[in-house]
């Protein structure tokens, strides 16, 4: 038998607004309308976008919902992301900064926690609304860490061709100042965190953080939550094999109690993850079949291959449908260009 699951508690509900309706977004691939994804890749893509031509969110009215998970550490839940907080005696460690005009609500919520400087900022990886108020925070004197090709795509700015929108290259204050290649790690508030990077799996930048005391991992974006399919961002160098991978890798970290989080909604345990790895395993092989048989993306989607697997991850309300993951895995499997 499982031990019993930690549950979290809620330090501060106030009240969110639902922000959907504004995020979808849709390309046309092949002639094909396909209404793309996630919640937090649609915020990426918006915040590229010039001021004039965003859709009016407004963010005063977006609160922060801060759970504490046990050991110093803490999940910044707002309806778009998630982030986590270390608390130390000397210090805060962050684990991604959301969006830039969530910054002071972000400063806020951890100042109700403790009153202590944020030393380090780990961002996961390149979407705008994990690194957006980086700036603000390296001038307010934070370490930032991450992975070094997240540094080079927020330098270079990038693509995403599921909104066929551009993020533009981030100001020089913005960037880490500490990369790694393959792993890191850093010793903070008596936590020993492990990042490690799960290559080409939702980005070709992820970060995954292992807090080993607290029993906590970040997945980055290559879990969708109990309940839910993963975003793979093919244009960011993100792939199905990648996500299994990483979710592997998560699960070879984990046992029964610890606590999984996902870039948005709320946390899960381990067995949250095996489901959801065991179900990509399945699509990869069905997939895979259509590929070699020579159908096409049309004839691979019309074959429902993820149609036993829908009821349990595909979110009601949510962007990711079980054709469209079909559509990513086809894509992912059989090298189709996520490119312009």
């Amino acid at each position: 038998m499982s031990p019993p699951a930690r549950a979290p508690v809620a330090l501060d509900t106030g009240p969110t607004r639902a922000i959907s309706r504004i995020l979808r977004a849709s390309v046309r691939e092949r002639g094909t309308p396909v209404t793309r994804l996630s919640t937090t890749a649609a915020l990426a893509a918006l915040l590229s976008l010039p001021a004039g031509a965003q859709p009016r969110i407004d963010y005063s009215r977006l609160e922060i919902k801060t759970t504490s998970l046990g050991s110093g550490v803490y999940l910044l839940g707002w309806q778009g992301g998630d982030s986590l907080i270390l608390v130390g005696d000397d210090g805060v460690l962050l684990v991604d900064t959301s969006v830039a005009q969530m910054g002071d609500k972000i400063k806020t919520a951890i100042a109700k926690v403790s009153t202590k400087p944020i030393k380090w900022v780990v961002n996961t990886h390149a979407h705008a609304d994990h690194f957006g108020a980086n700036e603000a925070l390296a001038k307010d004197g934070a370490v930032i860490v991450g992975h070094a090709g997240l540094r080079e795509r927020m330098a270079k700015g990038q693509y995403l061709a599921a909104f066929n929108q551009t993020i533009p290259p981030s100001p020089p204050a913005a960037l880490p100042t500490l990369t790694y290649s393959d792993a890191m790690t850093i010793h903070f508030a008596g936590e020993t965190l492990q990042l490690f990077h799960p290559p080409h799996a939702h980005t070709d930048n992820d970060t995954l953080v292992h807090f080993k005391r607290a029993n906590v991992i970040h997945a980055s974006g290559t879990f969708g939550g109990a309940g839910a399919y993963p975003f793979f961002d093919t244009s960011s160098g993100g792939s199905l094999a990648g996500t299994i991978g990483a979710e592997e890798k998560m699960l070879s970290l984990a046992d029964d109690r610890t606590w999984i989080i996902a870039d948005e909604g709320e946390p899960a345990h381990t067995d949250a993850l095996k489901a959801s790895r065991d179900a990509l395993v399945t699509i990869r092989a069905r997939v895979q079949k259509l590929v070699d048989e020579g159908k096409s993306e049309a004839e691979a989607v019309a074959a429902k291959p993820t149609e036993d697997l829908d009821a349990r991850f595909v979110r009601q309300g949510g962007f990711l449908t079980g054709d469209a993951f079909t559509r990513l895995a086809y894509q992912s499997l059989s090298n189709v260009p996520a490119g312009r």
